[in-house]
């Protein structure tokens, strides 16, 4: 008997590293860490970022991205003094009354395009500043969205996607309220923003006006993924076995007021019924989310375009060769917008 209250306490002091370190983005909110003004990648710290999320690359390829990271920090900084009216702090309600929150720049009001950008996990709506600049200059008015859960938007659950495509209705209808009716929006998001834009696009109500999605570093599924990060430790925790530990913490989610199944998550189901064209972007040497879920990403709906960079993590094609990466970005919603 001693033995068995043992192996329970065990499990439980399991299941509590899980809550609290493990996958904190499994089970609840936590602050965001605090970004300089031009957000996570291009602000103060944005080098250690990219760093930590291209784990995998060479010396090289390594200066590279610092290199591209510094060059687009600068042009965005003067960019950004360049204009006047500055971001506006908006607001919508999802479906089940959550407050959400973003900030929009109408920087080219003649435009009809609209760029609705959705940052990934433990970050906030500045990360949009990392492609802001280029957008602009491509003829779309921004808006930069906290996900629920994040920065100044409401809710008690990290969505993983799931909850967050509800959410995203509510951004598209706001940007069509906004803009009218002949407003045409594109969707883009990294990471776990990626996913909840590919799942937005599966919803049968999605405005029509949504017209492309562009996902950089998206996952098949949020259960997988999970398995992976905690198995390989590849956002800076511990490696373990995945299971139990992810099994407790979907069990727990599913009995908390407003929890949700992690098995929903399933950005890979969206892409397969989904209207719209999806730009798929993905770091070859992704060990957040593997480059093997961005083929089958692909593989899942008819006509999307893939596009792997060699020398990228997580979230860091960009800086991998921003050449290639916004030729392919503008080509795509140059033909579809």
């Amino acid at each position: 008997m001693a033995g068995c209250r043992g192996l329970s306490v065990v499990r439980g002091l399991a299941a509590s590293v899980l809550v609290s370190r493990l996958l904190p983005a499994v089970l609840g909110h936590q602050p965001d860490a605090g970004h300089e003004e031009l957000g996570p990648y291009l602000g103060g710290g944005g080098d250690a970022r990219v760093r930590e999320m291209s784990p995998g690359v060479s010396a090289h390829e390594g200066e590279v991205l610092e290199w591209d990271r510094a060059e687009e920090a600068n042009r965005t900084w003067r960019w950004l003094q360049a204009q006047p009216q500055g971001f506006e702090r908006v607001e919508a309600a999802s479906d089940d009354g959550t407050r959400l929150v973003g900030h929009a720049l109408a920087c080219r009001p003649d435009s009809p395009r609209w760029l609705v950008f959705v940052h990934g996990y433990h970050d906030n709506w500045r990360t949009g500043l990392t492609y802001a600049r280029r957008y602009a200059e491509a003829g779309f008015n921004l808006l930069f969205v906290d996900l629920r859960a994040h920065g100044e938007s409401g809710g008690e659950w990290v969505g993983a996607g799931w909850l967050d495509r509800r959410d995203l209705m509510a951004w598209c209808r706001w940007v069509v309220a906004r803009a009218g009716e002949g407003a045409r929006v594109a969707l883009a998001g990294i990471s776990m923003g990626a996913a909840s834009c590919l799942m937005a696009c599966g919803e049968k109500d999605l405005p029509p006006q949504v017209r492309a999605c562009v996902a950089d570093s998206g996952y098949t599924d949020f259960w997988r993924t999970a398995e992976n990060v905690v198995e390989s430790g590849s956002l800076g925790t511990p490696p373990v076995a995945a299971h139990p530990l992810v099994d407790v913490a979907r069990r727990r989610l599913m009995r908390e007021p407003g929890g949700y199944d992690l098995r929903f998550a399933r950005p890979v189901d969206a892409l397969a019924r989904t209207r719209v064209p999806v730009l798929i972007i993905h770091g070859e040497v992704d060990r957040v989310v593997p480059a093997y879920m961005a083929r089958e990403l692909s593989a899942a709906g008819g006509g999307h375009q893939l596009e792997v960079f060699p020398g990228a993590g997580h979230c860091c094609a960009v800086f991998a060769d921003p050449e290639r990466y916004w030729g392919c970005v503008l080509k795509f919603l140059g033909r579809w917008m």
